[in-house]
């Protein structure tokens, strides 16, 4: 059952009152917003892209600088399972395992890394060691 409160019902006067002050709080909303979602003062790039393919990784060699990201993608034309596993890493390099899949995939997949600590990354796949291998120089 709908109940009625004692109220009544606003004039014109004030009605106009709280529409202007509804556009005025979502303004000011919407400008610090704005403010908010501001670019930072260096614009990220975007990511290397390294292809996960039957028995290679393409290109085999990146050269990268400190802070930039790589994106690993799984090719559609895949027939077998791959992965991404950091074989060696430079000595200070911290959180190791971050820097290799935690799964094998056939297709579908991406794994994205950034990369901060200057050195030669060395990756294989683990399923295709001998075939799968890549090189990522990470300079300052």
């Amino acid at each position: 059952m709908l109940r009625r409160s004692g109220r009544r019902a606003p004039t014109a006067h004030a009605a106009k009152l709280i529409a202007v002050a509804m556009v005025a709080v979502l303004a000011l909303s919407g400008a610090t917003a704005t403010a908010a979602n501001a670019p930072a003062n260096k614009p990220k790039s975007k990511p290397k892209e390294v292809s996960v393919a039957d028995f290679y990784f393409g290109p085999e060699k990146l050269t990268l600088k400190e802070g930039q990201s790589v994106n690993w993608v799984w090719a559609e034309a895949n027939t077998y399972p791959h992965d991404v596993h950091l074989k060696s890493g430079p000595k200070s390099l911290k959180q190791k395992a971050t820097y290799s899949t935690k799964t094998t995939a056939v297709t579908n997949a991406e794994f994205e890394k950034t990369f901060t600590t200057p050195g030669t990354y060395k990756f294989i796949c683990t399923i295709h060691p001998t075939q799968m291998h890549m090189t990522i120089v990470v300079k300052k």
